[in-house]
């Protein structure tokens, strides 16, 4: 969070403790309210001492806020973070504006701007091999083995987010039927499927998560040496630790993601790949996987060339 300074909370503290009542009857999942209330307090809090040189510039109010307030902003961002941050704050803000200007009937100053392009970095896939070496670097009968045996199966076979899978509960699984239902963005439900090796691996961990301090917890995942349940940090830690033993350094949520776009890009529909990974646009069909979309092409082209069929 970016807690406003007493000079932004006075100028414009108002306006986003509104904004943050508006978000919550909509609805809006909590994490969601605090991405958007946490770009608007850090936009505040810049507004508040403004890093220009002119003096008239200064805005007091949100109704002295331009155009060339929101530029300015995005200007200081890029100079010190990545294009993706920027954005991300940049569509953030915008939600703020959007329910400003109907909620005060007045302009938006954001109209007809356009967000910081991000250039195109794919995401790395895991090759078969590298999967196989985590999977692997699992072994054993001790609770972490077997809970992170668990977790990166339901990784790979699912391509489920991170805090959709931090958010499974004990009911949520059914192994007989081997699918999971998991709560994704917009807080709209889906049923996942996972296969049998990942059924029999939660199965395991299961009855050894029974034997744990924790396990009268609703909550799916508990954290080692009974500090209670596992947190999204504590997966990308145990992910980072798992890829470093086995050589994939960096490993994180979004590469098991897009690993399993990848693969499955082969074995589904577009339809079926939206349904079951919980996208609404067909761009991210084509986003998530890029990495590899020429090797795919490549070998989709093998298949019947044309000389073959002469």
């Amino acid at each position: 969070m970016a807690p406003l300074s007493d000079t932004a909370a006075k100028l414009f503290g108002p306006e986003i403790a509104s904004f943050r009542r508006a978000l919550r009857a909509r609805n809006l999942s909590d994490n969601t309210i605090r991405i958007y209330t946490d770009a608007a307090e850090r936009f505040a809090n810049w507004l508040a001492h403004w890093p220009g040189n002119d003096d008239a510039d200064l805005a007091q109010s949100w109704e002295e806020v331009t155009r060339h307030h929101i530029q300015g902003w995005m200007t200081s961002l890029l100079e010190t973070n990545k294009a993706s941050y920027a954005n991300n704050q940049y569509r953030s803000i915008q939600q703020y504006w959007n329910w400003w200007a109907e909620a005060e009937d007045l302009p938006n100053p954001m109209q007809k701007l356009k967000p910081p392009t991000v250039p195109e970095q794919p995401v790395d896939v895991l090759r078969k091999e590298q999967l196989g070496a985590l999977l692997k670097s699992c072994q054993g009968r001790e609770f972490i083995n077997r809970r992170d045996l668990a977790i990166i199966y339901i990784f790979m076979d699912s391509g489920v987010r991170r805090a959709e899978l931090v958010g499974l509960t004990v009911d949520d699984v059914d192994l007989d039927m081997r699918e999971i239902r998991v709560l994704g963005k917009g807080r709209r439900h889906r049923v996942v499927t996972i296969g049998r090796r990942a059924a029999v691996a939660i199965d395991r961990y299961l009855r050894e998560r029974a034997r744990q301090k924790w396990a009268d917890r609703p909550e799916l995942w508990l954290a080692e040496k009974n500090r209670g349940v596992l947190t999204k940090w504590g997966v990308r830690e145990m992910l980072e630790r798992r890829g470093k033993a086995v050589g994939i350094d960096g490993l994180h949520p979004h590469m098991l993601r897009h690993s399993w776009a990848h693969y499955n890009k082969q074995n589904l529909s577009e339809e079926e790949l939206m349904r079951l990974a919980g996208w609404r646009s067909r761009v991210m069909v084509d986003r998530y996987g890029a990495s590899l979309a020429e090797e795919r092409a490549r070998e989709a082209g093998k298949r019947r060339p044309l000389g073959d069929e002469l």
